[in-house]
Parts: structure tokens; sequence; C-alpha cells
């Protein structure tokens, strides 16, 4: 990829997140006094294992890669961690930061505008890295070496992406309105290649497919679980492992 190719896909990235920001800015609210990372990812439907995973934040330095819409990261911050976070879209960090001040943790969260695969941090200054759907907007073969780089020695991460080895979700995604969709931009939804590039230099590195069946609760627009398709999927994915590359997400776990 050359250098002019990758400011393209910037350009074209910014300008449809900036979109977004500023549509969704009028529709900030404050989440439920209750309501933190635990929570969130004891529920919702593509963090299944993340919390149990990550354990106790509190107090950790924790970066999330991408901060969108900054839901994540007043998550993060609700759950007593010191909270750094990025993203390419400056409109999408004004909206962040207004999150943020909204929920009353502004002061545990540092903002920057800056690229996934370039980043302004030094060696070794986080205990735990944490993204929702960021990679699969990245070029792994320039990005991969950062996550390693400034996580501390013992460290952890997760990410969880969409997987693009599926035509028929692919033809969906290009083509098919259903409730929640994004804009398409640049992104490019992961391969086992793209999966096994982000997990190299690490001690450990492990990930777990999910959703098969159960990828029908976001195009009837669930926003939980349906228990008997994440059973029909527990049984399928484990009596046919092919299938697995077929499934809407990828968790992925890393330890340094």
């Amino acid at each position: 990829m050359t250098h002019k190719d990758i400011k393209d896909i910037y350009v074209e990235e910014r300008t449809k997140w900036d979109l977004v920001a500023e549509q969704s800015l009028p529709l900030l609210k404050i989440l439920p006094p209750e309501e933190n990372f635990y929570t969130f990812a004891q529920r919702a439907s593509t963090m299944v294992g993340v919390g149990d995973f990550l354990g106790d934040l509190h107090g950790k330095q924790i970066l999330e890669y991408g901060c969108g819409l900054g839901t994540n990261v007043v998550l993060l911050a609700k759950s007593g961690a010191q909270v750094t976070t990025f993203d390419l879209s400056p409109k999408s960090i004004m909206v962040s930061r207004q999150r943020a001040k909204l929920n009353h943790v502004d002061s545990n969260i540092r903002f920057a505008v800056a690229a996934g695969e370039f980043l302004p941090y030094a060696d070794e200054s986080f205990d735990v890295i944490f993204g929702r759907a960021i990679l699969h907007h990245l070029e792994a073969d320039l990005g991969w070496f950062d996550i390693n780089r400034i996580l501390k020695p013992g460290g952890k991460a997760v990410f969880v992406e969409p997987m693009g080895m599926n035509p028929l979700l692919n033809f969906v995604r290009e083509y098919i309105p259903y409730p929640g969709k994004n804009l398409r931009g640049a992104d490019h939804p992961l391969t086992y290649n793209d999966i096994n590039k982000w997990g190299q230099g690490f001690d450990k590195f492990r990930y777990c497919e999910i959703q098969f069946l159960s990828m029908l609760e976001r195009g009837f627009g669930f926003g939980k679980r349906i228990r008997v398709l994440r059973r029909l999927d527990d049984f399928l994915l484990k009596q046919q492992p092919f299938l697995r590359r077929y499934c809407r997400y990828v968790i992925m776990y890393f330890v340094k």
C-alpha cells in the first residue's frame, strides 16, 4: 500500500465518521447510574466472555482503540479505569468528550485525534487495550506492531471484530438495509489471515468466532441474545468447525 493510498483511506473514513458524529450529537444522553463496562459486557451479544477475560479494571490504565461516539470509553471510565482513547474523526472526539461530560467521567479520560496504525503513545503505557469493531478499519501490515509495543508486560488486550468470510453476509452488508446499519466506508471485515497478523508477537493469542445463526439477532433488530440461537450455534460450531469461518464476529484475546 502506498502512502497516497493510506491518506485516501483516512479521508474516506474521517468523512464518514464525522457525518455519523454530527447526526448523533443531539441524541446524547446520560447512562443509567448502575451501567458500566461489566454490565454492558454481560448483556451485549458480541461481548461474550470479554468481561471475565479482562477482570477488574479499577485503577488500570486502559487504551480504547477508536472511541467512535464514546459509549465504550464512558463505560470503561465508569468501571474505575483511567482511560485513554483516540479516533481518526475529530467530530467523533468532540461527541465522545460531550458524552463523557454528561456522564461526569471526563476527568478520567484522555482524548486524541490519531490514526490506529501510527499511535502517539509511549512503549508499555497500558495495562489493558480494548477495541470494538475498529481493527477492520485499519491496515494490519501497518498497525499490528503497536498493540504489542504499547501494552505493558503481562497486559491484556481484547478486540471484537466483524468477520468477512461469509459471502451471503458480505452481500447483506453491502446491499441490504437492516436496523442499526452504518454507512460503509473503507472497512474490510477480517479474514483468518488478518486475524493472525494482528496476533503476531504475543505470548498468548487466541480467538473465538461467534454468531453463526445468532447473527439473525441483528437482522431482526434485537439488541439482546436469543438463547435458542446461541445454543444452536454452540452445537453446530462444535460439531462442524468448518462453519466457524462463516460467523459474523470474532473475539480476539491477547496476553503480552
